[in-house]
């Protein structure tokens, strides 16, 4: 049985958040001319509790915001969704910041930068992140997803190395040894790789508890 970590618990959430932006940049892409998203209607506040909010403020500094300005811009959003696999121009980063910023202007801050494009503060990726509750019929195709982007080789299989340097890219701390001990906890087989079925139970066994206990307004 899966041992609960704050670490892996958190490097999953993460990996869910890098999902759910890459299925919103996939929409997206499919039809860019028509793409929006629905105005928040309920401050993320009404929906997500405080010890919440404060573990979503560490995770967006430490894994998005990259240069601590409180704000994630169209080029920190480009370079998230190259690591995810998805080539972005830079207009296209842009328009979907201000997708994300347009959905929520009615109840958070919005500012520009200083070449007058528009970037997302903490409380509006608060705000896009409570949006999404409710959401969470998606773990086997966010497992599927990420499993891709860990599984380099595309042999069936994630190796140790494979999963150890996909978290680098993705800017995730974990030791070369957390990483060993992580993998031979979840490799129930024991053969010494992960497996889609096997990386499908970390998602499910992880997957943020918020998405699957509340419906969205």
């Amino acid at each position: 049985m899966l041992l609960i970590s704050s670490k892996t618990s958190m490097t999953v959430r993460v990996l869910v958040l890098y999902f759910k932006l890459a299925s919103m940049t996939k929409q997206f892409l499919a039809d860019p001319s028509t793409f929006e998203l629905a105005r928040a209607r309920s401050h993320y506040t009404n929906s997500l509790s405080s010890e919440e909010i404060a573990e979503l403020g560490r995770m967006f500094r430490l894994f998005f915001d990259l240069d601590s300005d409180g704000f994630l811009t169209g080029k920190e959003f480009q370079g998230l969704m190259n690591t995810a696999g998805i080539m972005l121009a830079d207009s296209e980063a842009d328009q979907l910041i201000r997708a994300m910023v347009k959905s929520a202007e009615s109840l958070i801050e919005v500012k520009d930068t200083e070449d007058g494009k528009m970037a997302l503060s903490t409380h509006g990726f608060f705000q896009w992140y409570s949006d999404q509750l409710g959401d969470n019929d998606d773990k086997k195709e966010c497992a599927q997803f990420l499993f891709s982007l860990f599984d380099d080789d595309n042999s069936g299989d994630i190796t140790v190395m494979e999963f150890k340097q996909q978290l680098d890219k993705m800017a995730i701390g974990i030791s070369q040894e957390e990483a060993n001990e992580l993998l031979q906890e979840l490799d129930l087989d024991g053969n010494g790789v992960l497996s889609e079925t096997e990386f499908e139970e970390l998602i499910e066994h992880f997957y943020p508890v918020e998405f699957q206990n509340r419906s969205k307004d």
